[in-house]
């Protein structure tokens, strides 16, 4: 049988080889179709600038040299400009694990798997250092456990190796005890002077199977490496490294053995790419890896088990209305090395479905390395994704996505907008198709069960076509004048450059439903206004609420209050109430910390606060005709206007992007900020529904608030002592707009100070006047005993937002 199989394997290689030399020379002599994401990232702004000009410099590295010259292979040995970029300290945990498997003699394979590899050909460090041990050969005995319990003692034992300590934490749920997972952490400490690295060892795994109601699969712990790389989720992680060294130069001591920093440099490296995932790599194409060579009907039995996935598929056209083969629709790729025509886009296609639904985080995941690398998604995802929506909702916890939601934002900018647009914006396959009931991704994965078990999601009304609202590929004819009809963006602002002007193909495309009602333009130019020094969790959440902000939120529409500016901006402000719901609901799900939860709500809550009508006070009038005797005036305000200043100061929290000496420091050298109050992301974001003229209205008086101001201390409010201690805050704040105003910097630190400056001003009787019923009269007697004028008997500082209970982190 290992004859046979051994034959078998051989020729499947050669064929393999004869493939990928193929699609080399088609590649080299035109450019390969665009995959359906190919129509968002290829020649649009939905493209990954950052992954775009990285991939622009990398294309003369000596990575994507060894890529297009094929010196990189299936079973070949990787190039010895690639081994260079693999850490020297890493070459030394994995010389002194084969070192172990010698001195022990287990004939087991070592592997690197996972992104290092694929990080390692895109030509960047690599990183995550994750092994692989192929036990097969071993004796039953052996696992993987076995060998970490030997490791410690075999460091002590072997000082030379350069490996002074290793710990090992298994890392190990009770469900993955029952089901034999065997899986370990080690921390090793190498080299000198001595780093300290994290690495992940699991055996190389057969055939999983998944129960209904546990994420944890029973797995075959004696795969090959083969069947290792068809459990992955893409092609280009896939890709494993076998390392050996070669015979005679192991750091094992006798006869010739080479030195412990030699032998860690004469280490082979092998390629292992059963899947295509080099092939992928060069056309930046993301798809799931699947058994070529398998028959089609059995993977589809053993995929579609259930007459209601059955019936979805026929609705998607995946399967004839007889239940046989069917061809779904055309793919935009190349199809992969030893693959033949519909029979093989059919079986990618169940083999995504199985993949996805095996762990549908996966969803995810894909969308994040489209975002982040810059990679098209095949077209079989989006025909795979309607089959793992129902478990992506109910099975996944939400603090899985929020992990990945980060990994996206830790990425950059670019990919975090990338990655929103994708989830927001793309169509999935009509729902009368199958789409799960969901117009797009983004309300199965804002998400998921809050720490209490109740789930909450964002409401897919938001982002659901009006009625009536269709696309059919067939009828669909994009012009080079206009966005492909899918991504049209409604309620674009005047500025805003439409996306995405070339022209597509619909033919290549899923039976896709209507467009999501969602703006992208106006999503990235709120986010155009991020200041690149914020957290990655801070514009996680920014973020969010632009991409919420941008979606269809069809708020009541009460007659405008009077002294409204406008109807449309009392639309704008009942819109952002309305998406502080969704945010909160989101963060509620996905088990979000304090520092996204407030970057999300705040910015709404303060778009709100700024389109709403502030309340008009006597005293705005006294402090604005104050402002205009001064000598320094710079410029003349009215009693509302001025309250419309002190609003926005209040609202936006200026005071803590001041220096203590009253200078402008700004988001980035702000100590004191709160997260979520970023003033430009806030104006821009209201400035996406109000109307043009309330904008730059906006626009000019942060302008005029941001200017440098006197440093204000609380002790010299002693030189008001009629001053109700309850407006102590707001009049704090209103001294920093009127020193704005007329452009006063000398610091009012003291009584002495602040007395001369509100006699210079005319302001001393005149606010007691304000305040008090008996008109100044008493003034003498300070605030004791004294009837305040009802509009003063409260803090006139704007309302907090509500805060919810501490989330867990």
């Amino acid at each position: 049988l290992r004859a046979a199989s051994a034959r078998y394997q051989t020729t499947i290689f050669a064929l393999f080889l004869l493939a990928i030399a193929s699609s080399l020379l088609l590649t080299s002599a035109s450019r390969p179709p665009r995959a359906v994401t190919g129509i968002l990232s290829g020649g649009g702004r939905l493209a990954s600038r950052g992954a775009a000009s990285w991939m622009r410099a990398a294309s003369g590295s000596s990575s994507a040299r060894a890529l297009a010259d094929g010196a990189v292979a299936h079973g070949e040995l990787l190039p010895a400009e690639l081994v260079a970029r693999v850490p020297h300290r890493e070459k030394l945990v994995l010389s002194f694990v084969l070192a172990f498997l010698e001195a022990n003699a287990l004939p087991a394979q070592l592997l690197v798997n996972g992104g290092y590899v694929r990080d390692l050909l895109l030509g960047s460090v690599p990183d995550d250092l994750d092994l692989s041990l192929c036990l097969r050969e071993c004796d039953p005995a052996v696992t993987v456990a076995t060998v970490m319990h030997g490791l410690p003692g075999f460091a002590l034992e072997r000082p030379e190796l350069n490996v002074s300590s290793v710990t090992i934490t298994t890392i190990l749920s009770d469900a993955s005890k029952d089901k034999n997972v065997d899986t370990a952490k080690a921390h090793l400490v190498v080299g000198s002077p001595p780093e300290r690295i994290e690495v992940d060892f699991m055996p190389t795994i057969g055939e999983e199977t998944y129960d209904e109601f546990n994420r944890v699969p029973e797995r075959d712990v004696r795969g090959t490496p083969e069947q290792d790389a068809l459990r992955r989720d893409l092609t280009i992680g896939a890709m494993l490294l076998h390392v050996f060294q070669p015979r005679g130069s192991g750091p094992s001591g006798g006869g010739g053995a080479a030195a412990p920093e030699a032998a860690a440099e004469a280490l082979q490296w092998r390629l292992l790419d059963f899947y295509g995932g080099l092939a992928d790599l060069q056309r930046r194409v993301l798809r799931s890896p699947y058994p070529a060579g398998a028959d089609a009907s059995l993977v589809r039995a053993s995929v579609l088990r259930y007459a209601e996935e059955r019936e979805l598929a026929r609705k998607m056209g995946l399967l004839p209305s007889d239940g046989a083969a069917g061809s779904p629709a055309r793919s935009d790729s190349p199809a992969p090395a030893g693959a033949a025509g519909e029979g093989a886009e059919a079986l990618q296609v169940v083999w995504w479905i199985k993949v996805l639904r095996d762990d549908p985080l996966r969803v995810l995941r894909a969308l994040r390395f489209s975002a982040k690398l810059g990679f098209q998604l095949h077209s079989s995802f989006w025909l795979a994704v309607p089959f793992a929506l129902s478990s992506l909702q109910s099975k996944v916890a939400g603090s899985r996505k929020k992990d990945e939601l980060v990994k996206i934002a830790r990425a950059g900018r670019e990919p975090l907008l990338t990655f929103l647009d994708l989830s927001f914006g793309f169509p999935l396959p009509n729902a009368t198709c199958g789409g799960g009931g969901l117009p797009c991704l983004a309300p199965a994965l804002f998400g998921g069960a809050d720490p209490k078990g109740v789930a909450q999601f964002l409401s897919p009304a938001i982002v659901t076509p009006p009625e009536g609202a269709n696309l059919s590929p067939s009828s669909a004819s994009p012009s080079s004048a206009s966005p492909p009809p899918f991504l049209h963006h409604s309620e674009l602002p005047p500025s805003c450059e439409l996306l995405l002007p070339s022209p597509v193909d619909p033919a290549g495309l899923p039976p896709l439903g209507a467009p999501p009602p969602f703006s992208s333009a106006a999503m990235r130019a709120a986010a155009a206004k991020l200041p690149q020094a914020v957290p990655e969790e801070e514009a996680l959440g920014a973020a969010l609420a632009a991409a919420i902000y941008s979606c269809r939120l069809a708020p009541p529409a009460p007659p405008p209050p009077p002294g409204a500016r406008s109807a449309a901006d009392a639309l704008a402000a009942g819109a952002a109430d309305a998406a502080m719901c969704e945010v909160l609901a989101a963060c509620d799900g996905l088990s979000a910390s304090n520092e996204m939860r407030q970057s999300a709500h705040t910015p709404l809550w303060c778009v709100k606060a700024l389109l709403d009508t502030p309340p008009q006070l006597g005293m705005f009038e006294l402090l604005a005709t104050a402002a205009s005797r001064g000598d320094g005036g710079q410029r003349r305000v009215g009693g509302r206007e001025f309250g419309e200043l002190l609003h926005m100061w209040q609202s936006l929290k200026l005071a803590s992007l001041f220096a203590p000496d009253g200078a402008w420091c700004g988001v980035g050298g702000a100590a004191r900020r709160t997260p979520g109050y970023l003033p430009d992301f806030i104006l821009e974001l209201a400035g996406t529904r109000c109307e043009r003229p309330t904008l730059l209205r906006l626009r000019e008086q942060l302008q005029l608030l941001q200017r440098d101001g006197p440093p204000i201390s609380g002790e010299a409010l002693g030189a008001l002592p009629s001053l109700p201690p309850h407006l102590r805050g707001t009049m704090i704040a209103c001294l920093h707009v009127l020193c704005r105003i007329e452009g006063a910097i000398a610091p009012l630190s003291d009584k002495a100070s602040l007395r001369s400056f509100l006699e210079e001003h005319a302001l001393l009787d005149a606010l007691d006047a304000e305040w008090y019923v008996d008109a100044g009269e008493g003034k003498e007697k300070g605030c004791k005993g004294r009837e305040l004028r009802p509009q003063y008997e409260q803090a006139v500082n704007r309302p907090k937002p509500k805060k919810k209970g501490k989330k867990a982190e």
